[in-house]
């Protein structure tokens, strides 16, 4: 059985902990995970942001839980950055 070689090593830019990987389809395979990775915190993120929406629509939560668990998520740097910039 012939062995194949895998070379892996640090990409130059260290500081970003990049991994490359030489074969093509060890390669394909890992970028074909990490989209379906994306793929699921997608759907858990519209599933989340569904809930709090109805909750807070609803009044079974209130706008400082929201905003806490927004927190909690780590969406506040990015939400009202963006929201600020709509005016």
């Amino acid at each position: 059985m012939k062995q194949e070689r895998i070379s892996v090593h640090l990409a130059p830019k260290m500081e970003r902990g990049l991994l490359v990987v030489s074969d093509p389809e060890i390669r394909k395979q890992l970028q074909l995970a990490d989209l379906r990775f994306l793929y699921s915190r997608a759907h858990w993120l519209a599933h989340e942001a569904k809930v709090m929406g109805l909750a807070i629509k609803n009044g079974t939560m209130t706008t400082a839980e929201l905003d806490a668990k927004l927190e909690d998520m780590g969406a506040l740097d990015l939400v009202y950055p963006e929201l600020m910039r709509c005016e």
